[in-house]
């Protein structure tokens, strides 16, 4: 089969080029003891989030460094108050990659810990007007090419559509005030633009959970019977429009989309009721994330001579439909892979806003 993955870039399975010794003989190992590795995420419901906590402990072991796990489980002021209580608790001798619930966190949580003097990152959410070379201690904004995926997975589906590109279509949204979630409906919207002959019935918001966007893809399946499509911007969404489907007896002859590349949506392209997803592997983001902030507190890299497209960043996923399901789930699913730190920046696809 011909290999369609972006192999250079965000999946190279390399050995980890990473030292213990690098980290243990320098400012990771202080008077205070180790520095703490910490993963802010969402929960672990979810397979995207959850695997972060994996990458995140896997680069723990390889360092011989503590690792702890915040789970917000959607609550800012949740996310806020666990992060305090982790700057207390470790005195600061912390780094941190965070995953904001809402772009509106991101300022709270980058004062909190530029107050702390910990290094950290940022994935996906930033307001566009929020400037991260303002702070000392946040090293970087990190996030995947949003309206690209909602614009391939929309692409995907309508392919499906007989004839090609005409047909009606329903969409489940994520959490409202996500970049995400707002970048993905972006991307469906341009796919419309070019495809006039496919139109978007309605929309409804469902979080990024499972239940939700069964509840609202069953009513928009009441109302209208006849579509042809259901567009999610995350793969846990596309499972419950999934589940809608089975019970209205149309999984498989109505398709649906998602983005992340969980498990359950490899196992739902291959059954034939989900047309595409693009997997961003979390395990990855979790251990360059951390790593970069390492190397920031090391000296390593000097934050505040990089590059301000370096500062707030796009890197890419991989895109995962019916025809390299199969090789894809072979060889980076079914195995734990090691990255190739040693190159920052080689991933780099863009700067964010």
């Amino acid at each position: 089969m011909k290999r369609i993955f972006y192999l250079s870039t965000i999946l190279i399975v390399l050995s980890l080029v990473l030292s213990v010794g690098l980290f243990a003989g320098g400012k990771a190992e202080t008077a205070k003891g180790p520095v703490t590795l910490v993963v802010c995420i969402r929960g672990l419901d979810n397979p995207y989030h959850a695997n972060y906590a994996v990458g995140a402990r896997e680069l723990g072991k390889k360092l011989g460094l503590p690792v702890d796990v915040l789970t917000s489980e959607a609550n800012s002021q949740k996310q806020f108050a666990d992060l305090r209580a982790e700057i207390a608790k470790t005195g600061g001798n912390m780094v941190a990659s965070v995953d904001p619930n809402e772009a509106p966190d991101v300022v709270p949580i980058a004062k909190m810990l530029e107050e702390a003097g910990a290094y950290w990152v940022n994935w996906w959410n930033k307001p566009p007007d929020v400037k991260v070379t303002d702070y000392k201690y946040w090293v970087a904004h990190i996030q995947f090419d949003a309206v690209g995926q909602g614009y391939y997975n929309a692409n995907e589906l309508f392919k499906t559509f007989d004839p090609p590109n005409r047909g009606k279509i329903v969409a489940i949204q994520g959490m409202l005030a996500n970049n995400a979630a707002i970048g993905r409906f972006q991307g469906l919207q341009n796919a419309l633009k070019e495809q006039p002959g496919v139109t978007l019935l309605q929309w409804e918001g469902a979080e990024w959970d499972t239940t939700k966007a069964y509840n609202a893809t069953k009513a928009l399946l009441a109302a209208y019977p006849d579509v042809d499509g259901v567009w999610c911007a995350n793969d846990n969404m596309g499972m419950g429009a999934i589940q809608a489907l089975k019970e209205a007896g149309l999984a498989g002859k109505v398709l649906v989309t998602g983005t992340d590349g969980n498990p359950e949506a490899f196992d739902a392209i291959k059954a034939g009721y989900m047309v595409s997803t693009e997997f961003q592997d979390s395990r990855y983001q979790a251990q360059f994330g951390l790593t970069m902030c390492l190397q920031a507190r090391d000296g390593t890299i000097d934050v505040e001579s990089l590059p301000s497209k370096y500062r707030s960043w796009m890197i890419p996923g991989v895109k995962v439909n019916r025809e390299n399901v199969d090789e894809f789930v072979r060889e980076y699913i079914d195995k734990m892979p090691e990255y190739d730190l040693s190159d920052l920046f080689a991933n780099w696809a863009g700067e964010a806003p």
